[in-house]
């Protein structure tokens, strides 16, 4: 028994980074032209004077400014949450199509391939936020970092806070995209774009999307991103371990 469960893990290791080398395959020439335009943009920014990088991206707009019609597309912010939506795209499908008689043929169970998937997804979401802010870290002033506040966190306590909400957002996002992509990959991309547009433009308050933007987070609407990641992955497991995809 015990042996079958080490044997159980270590073929979903396997099939993780089997499945990882297929995908990057797909998105290799997506990934590496967005992470190289948003790089190329973030060391233009650092040679404007007194400019601050991070809120640049991430200070989002806030609710006053929403209610007396006087939003201005935060146009960073915008393209650095939707980046990942095209890098990704269809490509959970694809590979789908391109791997799913295989792995069946190898026994690996539908809920199986959507945990990898999830793994992916989040392994996706980690390598473009650790390389994004980092390189926004890099090219921002250190006494400007030492003083940069998120709620009660200031400095690094700041930029680690700031880093897991975005990280939240992304996975949520990709979950979204996968989720509805899985029926109708179009769908699966315009939604989640609707999603960020919308947040912009209104004031709902319990838009778990809300976490994002600096001029608007908080405690609650953290834990409110958190709680909707999570539920968004459970309803991803499962509708990815009950439908079949509609080729």
């Amino acid at each position: 028994m015990h042996y079958k469960a080490i044997n159980s893990k270590a073929s979903l290791v396997n099939l993780f980074w089997d499945q990882f080398l297929f995908l990057w395959q797909l998105i290799k020439s997506r990934f590496l032209f967005w992470l190289g335009l948003i790089s190329f943009v973030i060391l233009m920014l650092k040679l404007m004077p007194n400019s601050a990088i991070v809120p640049l991206f991430f200070m989002g707009v806030d609710f006053k400014a929403v209610k007396s019609c006087q939003v201005v597309l935060p146009v960073f912010w915008f393209v650095y949450f939707v980046v990942p939506l095209l890098i990704v795209l269809s490509s959970f499908k694809q590979l789908w199509q391109v791997r799913g008689m295989q792995l069946r043929g190898l026994r690996y169970s539908p809920l199986s391939f959507a945990a990898v998937n999830v793994g992916l997804m989040g392994l996706i979401t980690l390598i473009y936020v650790v390389l994004t802010e980092g390189i926004m870290t890099l090219m921002t002033d250190f006494s400007w970092l030492r003083n940069f506040k998120l709620m009660q966190f200031q400095g690094i306590l700041a930029l680690l806070v700031l880093f897991i909400i975005n990280f939240s957002g992304i996975f949520l996002l990709l979950i979204i995209q996968t989720t509805i992509g899985h029926f109708n990959a179009p769908l699966g991309i315009i939604i989640p774009f609707s999603l960020c547009i919308l947040t912009i433009y209104t004031t709902w308050k319990y838009n778990p999307l809300n976490s994002l933007m600096l001029l608007r987070v908080n405690k609650n609407n953290i834990l409110l991103l958190l709680a909707t990641t999570l539920l968004m992955l459970i309803v991803y497991l499962i509708t990815d371990r009950y439908s079949e995809p509609n080729y």
